[in-house]
């Protein structure tokens, strides 16, 4: 399973999202619920580099994880990009709710 971590702070804003693990949907190369993850997940890092010129405090891509978190100065412009990802993912949930798992923390909580 696909566990989304999504990171919230006190007042709302989301800090960045780790993303871990397989969906085991299918074999590799055919897995249709990893590609739509993780092609979205990379176009909106991509995304926020490019277009919004966030600042990251963190972001890496390794097998099963990926991970996204941008420094304070780039928060608010980083807003719309991580809700566009958590709707995505969100829609990819819904339909298959056996391969993914999405949850929001705060604070210092760990997923």
């Amino acid at each position: 399973m696909i566990k989304v971590c999504f990171y919230k702070l006190d007042n709302g804003m989301i800090e960045g999202f780790k993303l871990t693990g397989h969906a085991d949907y299918d074999d590799i190369g055919l897995d249709i619920i990893c590609a739509a993850v993780t092609s979205n997940a990379i176009a909106v890092i991509n995304s926020l580099e490019k277009i919004v010129k966030s600042e990251f405090e963190r972001v890496s891509a390794d097998e099963g994880i990926i991970e996204c978190f941008v420094t304070r100065d780039s928060l608010k412009d980083s807003q719309l990009f991580f809700e566009h990802l958590k709707l995505a993912l969100t829609k990819i949930e819904q339909e298959y709710p056996d391969n993914i798992k999405i949850l929001e923390v705060g604070g210092d909580s760990k997923c």
